[in-house]
């Protein structure tokens, strides 16, 4: 266990976090374990936009928030999850109408340009997407036409619930990183925020391991830093590691859900 196999998680969001410590939830994980093959169809519409459409209902996925069981092995960057609007509802939301004659939409364009697409048509006959790009991922919910038409169509960017104006435009723009340059990906930094949820995964992740708070410390901080505070007076790294091991077990039962539902004060919005 290395530091390293945790840097896709810098430019996780919120929801894409939620699902990292929900598929650490040994009762989730046995739901999904009982989930029977077949109950989901997944089919490569075109090179970059995967179809998927599930064959049932998953009831049992609906109760955890979720449109139907992703594969609980696929990390949050990787996985097709797909939250339901009442346990997610800040998503992005886009509005597909019919395009005039010769008119481009640029969102089209660019999106299907720069972007790995997960289309979900769900048992309802609702879309949703998973735009990809960059590192980041956003869900976005689907109103008006179908994206499946052969007919152009211009799309538009609607957002709801989030309660100031100031919170709708930094999850626009939290949504636009999916569009983002490699230069702009450099920039991106460990937060507070960001830091607390990576090292309270590898705390858990660490204790299934069977490894040690100082051997934890150890992969989060590297061996010298960590031996160095183990053999000194201090308890303060010691105490560090009991309490991500004790976010990390909050989260994972039933604390992804506040990822989901409440934004917070700063940027960090999705």
């Amino acid at each position: 266990m290395d530091l390293e196999s945790y840097a896709y998680t810098l430019t996780l969001s919120r929801s894409r976090w939620a699902w990292e410590f929900l598929r650490r939830n040994p009762d989730f994980l046995a739901d999904a374990g009982r989930e029977p093959p077949g109950t989901l169809s997944i089919r490569k519409a075109c090179p970059r936009t995967l179809l998927v459409k599930p064959r049932t209902d998953q009831v049992a996925a609906d109760r955890w928030g979720l449109a139907f069981f992703p594969d609980p092995a696929a990390n949050g960057y990787d996985a097709l999850a797909f939250w339901s609007a009442a346990r997610f509802p800040r998503q992005v939301q886009l509005q597909v109408s019919p395009a005039m004659p010769g008119e481009r939409c640029e969102i089209y364009e660019r999106t299907r340009k720069l972007c790995d697409i997960v289309h979900l048509v769900d048992m309802a006959g609702r879309e949703h997407l998973l735009v990809k790009g960059n590192g980041h991922i956003v869900q976005v919910q689907c109103s008006g036409l179908s994206l499946l038409t052969l007919d152009p169509v211009r799309l538009g960017f609607l957002i709801r619930g989030v309660d100031t104006f100031q919170r709708r435009v930094n999850l626009l723009a939290e949504a636009q990183r999916a569009y983002g340059d490699a230069a702009s990906q450099a920039r991106l930094a460990w937060t507070r925020t960001r830091l607390a949820l990576r090292n309270a995964l590898i705390a858990w992740d660490c204790q299934q391991e069977g490894l040690s708070l100082r051997q934890t410390a150890c992969v989060i901080h590297g061996p010298e830093r960590a031996l160095a505070a183990w053999s000194g007076p201090s308890r303060a790294m010691k105490d560090e590691m009991r309490r991500a091991r004790k976010r990390a077990y909050d989260l994972i039962h039933g604390g992804y859900r506040h990822l989901l539902s409440r934004a917070p004060s700063g940027r960090r919005t999705l």
